[in-house]
């Protein structure tokens, strides 16, 4: 590759005159073989625009303990229902309409992201898509759709055809942790470590912080680093993480915002959720 410079010499002349400004708006002109648009029409047909097919709906994580559905059809209420019972021991407190959707009010903070319930509403949310995926609705995207102090992402769900996909996560905590959470077996947990091992630092600990939650704290803080070599570590990092990944047959489907924090801790970082590649 050459020299920028040479780049540079190369692209420009002083004996090549600058272009002319391009003309204001009362001075450009179409070419002679283009119409001209006239104004728009003034009448418009009466008939109502046909329905849009029903694609998309939402999954929204309220407040610090709400599940919502939004947009979606019936029976993923019942679907969503029993993926939250059968996971969250804490239980439901309520299950009810919500405007044009339904909402589960859950005990216990499943979103201030705390403690064991850091750990427990990650398994959560994965077996909440699983149930979804296995209806006829994958996870399509997710954004930040308020202002709000403490908010969460909301999750844009897309129809396709039903499918069996096993979901796990990958979690960045704090300064300097990160967990994998219920991977399928020993291979996809292998391959993360070794990927975690690659980062240039050093280990301090590597411990189970709950059952199927394996935590590695690295020395350092990539997720809190002004430093520019650790900066740029911590992306080569996440880099050889989805690598990694991907050569055990599981994609990235969504990066989540989905902890409020609490108060000076409000330590706000994605989850990342992987699926199996179809």
């Amino acid at each position: 590759m050459g020299k920028f410079s040479e780049f540079l010499s190369s692209s420009s002349s002083s004996n090549n005159p600058p272009p002319p400004p391009p003309p204001t708006y009362n001075e450009s002109k179409y070419p002679s073989s283009v119409p001209v648009p006239g104004p728009p029409p003034t009448t418009y047909p009466n008939e109502p625009p046909p329905p849009f097919p029903h694609l998309y709906g939402c999954l929204h994580l309220g407040r610090s303990d709400r599940v919502r559905l939004i947009g979606l059809p019936q029976n993923a209420v019942p679907a969503v229902e029993e993926a939250i019972r059968r996971v969250w021991m804490a239980g439901i407190q309520k299950s009810e309409a919500y405007y044009k959707g339904w909402e589960w009010k859950l005990s216990g903070n499943p979103w201030y992201g705390q403690g064991a319930e850091a750990i427990y509403s990650r398994r959560l949310m994965c077996h909440i898509l699983h149930a979804l995926s296995a209806i006829g609705w994958d996870i399509h995207m997710s954004c930040d759709l308020t202002k709000k102090s403490f908010d969460k992402d909301t999750l844009i769900l897309h129809s396709v055809q039903p499918r069996q996909k096993y979901y796990f996560s990958i979690s960045f905590n704090e300064s300097d942790k990160i967990r994998i959470i219920d991977p399928p077996d020993g291979r996809v947990r292998d391959a993360f470590l070794r990927a975690v091992q690659t980062w240039p630092l050093g280990i301090q600990a590597q411990i189970e912080k709950e059952p199927g939650a394996t935590q590695v704290k690295l020395r350092g803080n990539p997720w809190w680093t002004s430093s520019g070599d650790q900066v740029v570590e911590a992306r080569l990092l996440v880099c050889t993480l989805l690598s990694a990944m991907e050569s055990v047959g599981f994609e990235l489907v969504s990066s989540v915002d989905m902890s409020s924090g609490s108060g000076d801790n409000n330590y706000d970082l994605d989850t990342w959720f992987f699926a199996t590649k179809m």
